[in-house]
């Protein structure tokens, strides 16, 4: 993730004093991106219109939730939620956000996916947690970055979704459950992670807005 810093007068940032923090994760993640990008072997710069499409429509849905788009890993989008402003609700915006990106990426296929020949499917993973914001690297290169167990867990959510899914961790839930649907998916291995994760697949319960 690459911010933007101030300088005391030489080209080197200052970073701030490193900080943990409470906060939630939001991953997608596009489903069938490799036979996508092998389709449009030919045509490189039309692959780049359709990410970038999408990636505008995810943005935006981050956004109207005030969450902060992190960094772009591959063809998915990483967010946070409370990490910058300490928000309080930091749960109840990225899981809006998830809905309203899973919403938003519908409204693009309907748009779009007659005229790309296909449509594109997304799946998308939260977590929430203790993360510490700080830099990130060496004294010769380093950025403002984002480390915290519940990153790995929204990643490997994220991996386990299904296409057009949101998978959420058990703390998000119980913390809405009277909000939204959802399905427990039971006891989940989180690989690298120590005993299982109880996790829970949510749906849509109205029309998603157009982002």
């Amino acid at each position: 993730m690459a911010v933007s810093l101030p300088t005391t007068g030489d080209p080197t940032p200052i970073y701030p004093t490193p900080e943990v923090r409470t906060a939630s994760v939001l991953f997608t993640d596009v489903r069938g991106y490799t036979g996508l990008a092998e389709r449009y072997d030919h045509d490189p710069l039309a692959l780049l219109e359709i990410m970038n499409t999408h990636f505008t429509a995810v943005i935006r849905a981050i956004s109207s939730c005030e969450g902060t788009v992190e960094k772009f890993v591959g063809d998915g989008v990483l967010a946070t939620f409370g990490v910058r402003d300490e928000g309080a609700d930091h749960r109840e915006r990225a899981l809006a956000a998830a809905l309203a990106a899973l919403g938003a990426n519908e409204m693009v296929n309907k748009r779009h996916s007659k005229r790309w020949g296909q449509r594109l499917e997304i799946g998308v993973g939260v977590a929430s947690g203790r993360m510490v914001l700080g830099r990130v690297g060496s004294p010769e290169q380093a950025e403002l970055g984002i480390l915290g167990d519940p990153i790995n867990v929204a990643a490997r959510l994220v991996a386990a979704a299904a296409p057009g899914e949101l998978l959420v961790t058990e703390d998000i839930y119980r913390e809405l459950s009277g909000t939204v649907r959802a399905e427990t998916l039971g006891e989940m291995v989180i690989r690298g992670r120590a005993g299982g994760m109880r996790t829970y697949r949510m749906a849509l319960r109205r029309t998603p807005a157009s982002y």
